[in-house]
């Protein structure tokens, strides 16, 4: 056997082994975001489409015309920022704390910081919404109880409050995953490399700040990305925690997406669908996620650090 023919016997079998995942990739991802752009052009009632009114770019000049696109845009960029620093500050400190060699009961303070995450989104949403109501809510509850009824609230129908909440929630709901993610990276890093440093008279913040952190750096860009994605997606926390209230101001871009393909607007007699201006805004969306996710790569791309 020459060498071309071992070159494309080795192609062979790597096509064979990549079949199946590219063909999986193709019909669960790509299939439906070209049907997504092609029912982005039409005006359509999620009926017949042969029923659909072709438009052009008609949904998406109505959709960068809309306030409440561009207020689902602004919560879903604050849950990301914001959301993302309380996220990740935090992931960090339970990831080192829980890989200190000093450090006791980790089996427990790690099942209690990830138990949240195995919780399905909609639990979150019911708990919190329970917590959280300003009639029959344990937080309100509370307060009375302890002689703080002053401090008692409409948490949820007040727009700045329950945009707060809402990034307190998602945080406490995801803090757990990240929080594990950098644990596995922290203890890819040779021992030798803190013994060192400790020896050569280094503190606590120093060993962090020069030696977990630069090498944790392509797991804290794989875990930024999957930040950006979770952030944009978010949808079945706001959903039962506000549904998008009071008065559109908590809505990000899946529940708004929601709202107006299968909600009837008002003033409509009957049920009124709109499915083509909602994949609008999901191509909006998806569009979003990719570019967030390069970007991200772009400004973080750097030659891996080796140990």
């Amino acid at each position: 056997m020459n060498a071309r023919s071992g070159r494309r016997k080795s192609k062979g079998i790597i096509f064979v082994f990549l079949a199946p995942a590219v063909l999986l990739y193709g019909f669960f991802f790509l299939y439906p975001a070209v049907r997504a752009l092609r029912l982005s052009l039409y005006r359509w009632e999620g009926l017949k489409f042969v029923d659909a009114e072709f438009i052009g770019l008609g949904n998406f000049v109505k959709a960068f015309g809309d306030k409440w696109v561009w207020t689902a845009i602004k919560n879903n960029l604050l849950i990301m920022t914001l959301g993302g620093v309380l996220m990740f500050s935090f992931s960090l400190l339970f990831a080192v704390a829980l890989t200190n060699k000093r450090f006791r009961g980790k089996g427990f303070f790690r099942a209690v910081i990830f138990y949240p995450y195995m919780i399905s989104g909609v639990g979150v949403g019911l708990f919190w919404n329970f917590v959280l109501n300003s009639r029959i809510g344990l937080l309100n509850g509370t307060l009375e109880a302890v002689g703080l009824g002053s401090l008692a609230q409409n948490w949820l129908g007040q727009p700045r409050l329950a945009m707060g909440w809402i990034i307190y929630v998602v945080v406490w709901w995801g803090i757990g995953f990240y929080m594990l993610f950098l644990v596995a990276g922290i203890r890819t890093i040779p021992g030798a490399l803190f013994d060192a440093a400790q020896i050569d008279g280094a503190s606590g913040l120093q060993i962090f700040l020069h030696v977990t952190l630069p090498l944790l750096r392509e797991y804290l860009a794989i875990a930024a990305v999957l930040w950006i994605v979770e952030a944009l997606r978010t949808f079945g926390v706001v959903l039962l925690l506000t549904g998008g209230g009071p008065a559109n101001r908590t809505h990000v871009l899946t529940t708004y997406m929601s709202k107006v393909a299968f909600n009837t607007p008002a003033g409509s007699a009957g049920a009124v669908f709109r499915l083509g201006y909602g994949t609008t805004i999901a191509v909006i969306l998806m569009v979003l996620v990719v570019l967030g996710s390069l970007v991200y790569f772009r400004l973080s791309r750097a030659e891996a650090l080796e140990f």
